[in-house]
């Protein structure tokens, strides 16, 4: 087999959008045309995917991640460019197709299998497996009009997965039935993979292309704006999204005010070679540096900074100088930083509140709430985490103790 097993080649795939059509001849003769518009949903893809890899595609609705995942399974043919697909290909892209709802269960794992190019003989010989992966071997007998929405698409996914291609193209099918048939799902995704078949995989679900995918493209507006690495792919796409949900914050609840007698003149990130980045890595270095300038105070000045999840306004941790012993001037031009030697924080976009204002907090110079913000991506090294926090921990496995 080739060591390439799909290549996409400056692919553009368009679809037409009607704005007004004509259902009738008159119709036709009076508008004489109809009015629509070409919509490109790929624009000039250019992809190589290696025998054996798992790939993740990503990106929001409207990206093209469908069209891509059909146009690969050749369900679609480009408008320009060529796709090259080296094995067999099954494509999960809908389950039931070929399903009839008057039919048995049992009537329909043939008729499927059929549409998906199988012989009788190959399904008789896999008609057990598909029914006990399933789970439903009691209804096999009963037409699936009568099925749930569960098990009809317990027995479609069943049904697409028993196949055993070289290349298998999933499309949002993950997520069908209970939890454990979820389990059984990702087992038959691994089991696949480890015989080195190829697996595309499109999902909204990040945690599942970060965990199953070696690598993965992000799709935006029918281009790749950036491939490598599922962990660099998708850590790129949660910064964005997250500095985007950041952005929406500040304006809704960000705000300043103060009596002037200290003012923040300038906020910095600096990550750990004291460049100013716009994100820093879960467990590598932080630093908060504010500029200042106070006017002949009467009093000490004290800074304060507190961190929020940008997503859901979570409260992250808080700080002042006070606390740590730092003294600030009372009077003229300065700096204060912060220095998280390793943050703990994990993947995400985090809105940070400065404030200046004396020791007992009453008198506040200069509060900027919410309208500075930083994002954090996962570290490569560090461990797949779920939560808002890293912890640091170590697992160990050992052999149960024989008993005699």
């Amino acid at each position: 087999m080739s060591e390439i097993a799909i290549r996409c080649e400056g692919v553009w795939k368009s679809y037409r959008v009607y704005h007004q059509r004509a259902h009738t001849l008159k119709e036709k003769v009076l508008s004489r045309a109809h009015r629509y518009e070409d919509f490109w949903a790929l624009k000039g893809i250019d992809l190589e995917v290696p025998t054996g890899t798992t790939l993740g595609i990503i990106g929001p609705n409207g990206s093209g991640k469908s069209t891509l995942a059909k146009t690969m399974a050749k369900i679609f043919e480009p408008n320009k460019g060529s796709v090259t697909v080296n094995g067999s290909v099954s494509p999960l892209l809908e389950l039931g197709t070929g399903f009839h709802p008057e039919l048995t269960g049992k009537e329909n794992v043939f008729l499927a299998s059929s549409v998906m190019g199988q012989t009788r003989r190959d399904v008789e010989r896999r008609y057990d497996s598909i029914v006990d992966f399933a789970g439903i071997e009691q209804f096999m007998d009963i037409p699936i009009k009568n099925y749930s929405s569960g098990m009809y698409a317990r027995l479609a996914f069943a049904v697409a997965i028993s196949v055993e291609p070289d290349i298998l193209i999933v499309d949002e099918v993950l997520s069908v039935g209970d939890e454990s048939f979820q389990l059984r799902c990702w087992e038959r995704i691994t089991e696949l993979r480890a015989e080195g078949r190829t697996i595309v995989l499109v999902s909204h679900s990040l945690p599942t292309v970060h965990t199953l995918c070696s690598r993965a493209i992000w799709l935006e507006e029918g281009a790749v704006r950036e491939a490598g690495t599922a962990i660099e792919v998708v850590g790129a796409y949660l910064a964005a999204v997250h500095a985007d949900i950041a952005e929406k914050a500040i304006e809704a609840t960000g705000g300043r005010h103060g009596t002037g007698e200290a003012e923040i003149t300038g906020v910095a990130f600096l990550d750990g070679s004291g460049k100013e980045a716009e994100f820093v890595y879960t467990g590598e270095t932080l630093t908060i540096r504010l500029d200042y300038r106070s006017h002949d105070l009467d009093t000490p000045l004290v800074c304060g900074i507190a961190v929020y999840r940008a997503d859901n306004q979570a409260y992250m941790f808080g700080q002042n100088s006070a606390g740590a012993g730092v003294e600030l001037l009372a009077s003229g031009e300065g700096s204060v930083e912060l220095t998280v030697p390793s943050l703990p924080l994990l993947h995400g976009s985090y809105l940070v509140t400065l404030a200046l204002h004396d020791p007992t907090a009453t008198r506040v110079f200069d509060f900027i709430d919410r309208k500075h913000s930083f994002g954090v991506r996962d570290h490569p090294e560090l461990p797949v985490e779920g939560g808002m926090f890293h912890v640091p921990a170590h697992w160990k496995a050992s052999a149960a103790p024989v008993t005699v």
